[in-house]
């Protein structure tokens, strides 16, 4: 146990020693703060604490519609822009180095040498690089708690969620980068494979994300398109499924199963955070105290959308790719002669 706390210990001074951990803590701390500075509530909108606001009868809202729509700031472009891109990027950039640097002679020979089996060191080496991401996206969800129980008088923990999530969604690129550096101790190839993999996955899922749009949510909010002259027209009831959409849609689900699903993971955040009991997936509910702004049956067709995968097919092939990658890295470093 002492060797892997000294492993963990050994990691984190390290991490602090890593300007760029600081650069991206700063932007973190930055746009926090920045969302903290929104107010949303029954008088308006204001931005910049207050230095620019939106007045008057449109922008009036409920005490639960205001609580709504400043999470929903958070989940739909804090946590997936900010949290699970470019912090995941700077993320990879700053401990893509770790295993290469680790493996280099001298460092991996005083660490083989001590009493602890490789597959603890390997995984207690790989764990304690995820804390990168885990300080990151802590303090910026302790800074979105502050601000949001101080505006809304409501302290919803459920933001807390994002730190687990977003650190399982780095984790499951960052496996890649750990399986490459294993094979080649390269950084630069580890950094490389670990980008594509995540590229191809934000690919494959975009694309199943545009044509399940097209095959069942247009059809559903009674879009009628021509496919030969490209024109559409909106009908008073709902269509028909287009089957050859379908078709197209089912086989591009069946290439994204093997790969990590990143982008549906960020999106499970709507699920975990629920105020007054309802998730932020439910949006009709909370839509429906507005005054005839939003079309009601239109929005049920768009939960629909976004509720399409399951919690367990989404985590377990997610679970199962990572479980792959990190297995064949492990029997490379445990198998090698150093």
């Amino acid at each position: 146990m002492r060797q892997i706390l000294t492993i963990f210990s050994d990691s984190y001074r390290l991490l602090k020693a890593k300007k760029l951990f600081w650069v991206a803590l700063s932007f973190s701390i930055m746009i926090a703060l920045l969302y903290a500075s929104i107010g949303i509530g029954e008088n308006g909108i204001s931005v910049l604490f207050g230095a620019y606001s939106l007045d008057g009868e449109d922008y009036q809202m409920s005490p639960m519609l205001a609580k709504f729509l400043y999470l929903m700031v958070f989940t739909d472009y804090m946590v997936p822009y900010w949290l699970g891109l470019f912090a995941i990027v700077l993320a990879l950039i700053s401990v893509c180095s770790v295993f290469p640097n680790f493996l280099e002679g001298g460092a991996i020979d005083v660490a083989v040498s001590k009493p602890i089996s490789r597959v603890t060191l390997f995984f207690a080496k790989y764990v304690s690089s995820l804390l990168f991401v885990a300080i990151q996206v802590f303090v910026f969800c302790l800074i979105v708690f502050i601000a949001f129980g101080v505006r809304m008088e409501s302290w919803n923990l459920g933001i807390f969620w994002a730190v687990p999530l977003i650190v399982f969604v780095f984790s499951m690129i960052y496996s890649v980068a750990v399986l490459m550096a294993v094979w080649t101790k390269s950084t630069l190839l580890s950094l490389f494979m670990a980008l594509l993999v995540w590229g191809m996955s934000w690919a494959i899922h975009g694309i199943e994300s545009l044509t399940y749009r097209a095959a069942y949510t247009a059809a559903a909010q009674g879009v009628a398109i021509n496919y030969a002259t490209g024109e559409s027209e909106v009908l008073d009831e709902p269509q028909e499924a287009n089957q050859s959409l379908v078709n197209i849609h089912r086989g591009i689900k069946m290439a994204g199963i093997p790969l990590p699903k990143t982008r549906d993971t960020t999106y499970f955040l709507n699920k975990l955070i629920k105020i007054e009991g309802k998730d932020l997936t439910q949006k009709s509910a909370f839509y429906a105290e507005a005054e005839d702004s939003y079309n009601l049956d239109m929005q049920d067709s768009v939960e629909d959308y976004e509720n399409r995968h399951s919690v367990g097919y989404t985590i377990g092939t997610s679970l199962a790719f990572e479980a792959v990658m990190l297995s064949l890295a492990c029997f490379i470093f445990v198998k090698r002669d150093y």
